[in-house]
């Protein structure tokens, strides 16, 4: 009863259609599992709602900083993740054609 509220209060979240729209745009593009991780990593540090929540209730500008970097952090963990696979998959792929 109350995992039933849970979720139906989820379902007002903005995180969570965002979090949505974004996995299912990964899948239908047909991205390589070893890219995967690292964009949803990246996307997690974008849309952090820390930084968001900070930016929009108008913190202090150290806050924000904090959100900022931290966020930012995040988001260019994930960009190398996906650069990682990336290589990965190159690699593959030339193995793969000789």
């Amino acid at each position: 009863m109350i995992s039933e509220r849970i979720k139906k209060l989820t379902t007002f979240c903005p995180y969570t259609h965002l979090w949505r729209i974004a996995r299912s745009a990964v899948a239908t593009r047909k991205l390589p599992e070893s890219v995967k991780p690292g964009a949803y990593i990246a996307l997690l540090g974008f849309f952090c709602p820390l930084f968001w929540t900070a930016y929009f209730t108008g913190a202090d500008d150290t806050v924000l900083f904090f959100h900022a970097t931290h966020s930012g952090v995040v988001f260019g963990i994930g960009i190398l993740l996906m650069i990682v696979g990336l290589r990965k998959e190159k690699k593959r792929y030339r193995q793969g054609s000789q």
